[in-house]
């Protein structure tokens, strides 16, 4: 991805004792014409511009400082918006994706501030909805948060050097409510090792008080309670691997999540995702994949087919589909992206079909 580098000069005193800085500019813009059948509760079907479906639309800067001795200052501001509206996914927060402060060194790195959880960063980016481009292809509900979407706020991240492939990572993310200082009050922890073509990573994540946002209205369609605005707290336990074989790359990845909610019911839902993608000419990838979610006696198969063009580094055309299958106590498929804005959508029967033609740039 080509990088926009602005050299911040050190002048005086300071020109002599610490080496050149700098500002990256980054970004992603991605738009494409979706076909969506058993849309809503009415089970129509609709044309219409989706936004973010390979990846999320974003624009980013990121800056480093050399303070010597190995020594950086680093920052990160990165907001997400809608490439179809031009609107923010969270109108109260500018920089809603990653809003970070930190050093780093030979003893790893601290960072601070507003970001993703360990769970999305080590493992998230092993499952389908990732490694195969595809944002319908994250869970029913959410509820993982491997779409990160659910981001810690006044987070405090330590992440250490990598000896011999691992690294290790911990996150604590304050809730501030005085006298309670569990309420709202964030933990995720994890690993991960890379070995050449070998990928893989194993992490924890505990939310206290998270937003239920369009997890509650998945709940409600599977007869857990009414659509809860806050859940008490939600813990994930994740694991993933990724494997590259000549021109294929193989993906899997394993979530477990525990819930605990308002009415007092503490379902568990569980996400398996099996994944290939080939790269059968210099400019062509086959992506092909299979997903089996489950929360207590429902269950959701997806399965998805898409193939990447690209026209050079930076840009790419793609056509994908995605289709899903409800089963047991699940009356109604439940996929990620299909409601308004890009929220998941509770279908209108039990299964549901998604179409895309589209472009992605990335700068």
């Amino acid at each position: 991805m080509k990088k926009v580098l602005f050299a911040v000069a050190a002048t005086g005193f300071a020109a002599s004792a610490f080496a050149q800085s700098s500002v990256t500019i980054y970004g992603s813009l991605d738009a494409g014409v979706a076909y969506i059948n058993n849309l809503g509760a009415a089970g129509g079907s609709v044309m219409r511009l989706d936004q973010g479906t390979m990846q999320p639309d974003r624009i980013g800067f990121r800056g480093t400082e050399d303070l010597g001795g190995n020594l950086k200052a680093n920052f990160q501001l990165e907001s997400g918006f809608y490439t179809d509206t031009g609107s923010q996914p969270n109108a109260g927060k500018l920089f809603n994706r990653y809003s970070t402060v930190g050093l780093s060194g030979d003893f790893g790195a601290v960072t601070l501030g507003h970001m993703p959880d360990v769970v999305f960063d080590y493992v998230g980016k092993l499952s389908n909805g990732y490694q195969l481009t595809n944002w319908y292809l994250f869970h029913p509900g959410n509820l993982d948060s491997l779409a990160n979407t659910y981001q810690f706020d006044n987070a405090v991240r330590y992440t250490s050097p990598t000896f011999s492939g691992l690294q290790l990572s911990g996150m604590y993310g304050f809730g501030e409510v005085a006298g309670d200082s569990g309420n709202g009050r964030n933990i995720s922890a994890g690993a991960s090792y890379t070995n050449g073509p070998l990928r893989a990573a194993l992490a924890y994540s505990k939310l206290n008080n998270r937003a239920a946002g369009y997890g509650g209205a998945f709940l409600q369609s599977v007869g857990l309670g009414t659509a809860a605005t806050v859940f008490n707290s939600l813990t994930t336990t994740a694991a993933g691997i990724g494997y590259t074989i000549g021109s294929v790359r193989l993906n899997a990845a394993y979530t477990q999540v525990k819930l605990d909610l308002p009415t007092g019911v503490t379902p568990k839902q569980k996400n398996l995702d099996l994944g290939a993608a080939w790269r059968y000419a210099t400019a062509d990838t086959l992506n092909f994949g299979y997903s089996l979610s489950k929360l207590e006696g429902a269950r959701w198969n997806t399965f998805s087919l898409s193939n990447v063009h690209a026209l050079s580094k930076r840009t790419e055309l793609y056509v994908q589909a995605a289709y899903q299958r409800a089963g047991g106590d699940a009356k109604l498929a439940v996929m990620n992206g299909t409601g308004a804005s890009g929220a998941t959508g509770v279908s209108g029967g039990s299964s549901q079909l998604v179409t895309t033609v589209g472009m992605h740039h990335s700068f």
